[in-house]
């Protein structure tokens, strides 16, 4: 984690802190876990719900990384994609460079899904789903 780097989202507005929660957090992080299980259960019928239940998955486990540390993203448009920055100034683990990366992308499928009616296949929700496990074990371990 770089402390500078967060103090610059603070600067900027992106985030604010505020007192951390880690119980709050461990529940959060459990409903991650939650959407996988579900996700991969409706992915061959229904991948793009499947996929927008993944996507909310690592948003949630962001989330909760976010509310443990102390930090949450200020009001207002762009919220997710404003998690997202704080993920990568925050997660500082090479196992999850990557993914961490990728939830911008994750963030615009999802987007274009829901609003331009993208159709999605299983293959994408197994990559999404790859991508929240190896992100809530990564956060786990930080809690």
């Amino acid at each position: 984690m770089s402390q500078e780097e967060l103090d610059a989202l603070v600067a900027e507005g992106v985030i604010e802190p505020v007192a951390p929660d880690p119980e709050t957090a461990r529940i959060e992080l459990e409903q991650a876990r939650l959407h996988v299980e579900s996700a991969a259960e409706i992915a061959e019928r229904d991948p793009v719900a499947a996929f927008a239940i993944g996507y909310d998955a690592i948003r949630k486990a962001l989330s909760a990384h976010m509310r443990g540390s102390g930090y949450r993203v200020t009001k207002g448009k762009g919220h997710h994609a404003r998690t997202g920055r704080y993920a990568i100034a925050a997660i500082d683990d090479a196992r999850v460079e990557e993914h961490l990366e990728a939830f911008d992308e994750l963030r615009q499928l999802r987007n274009q899904s829901e609003y331009d009616a993208l159709v999605l296949d299983p293959d994408d929700v197994t990559d999404a789903l790859a991508r929240a496990d190896a992100i809530i074990a990564v956060v786990d371990k930080d809690l």
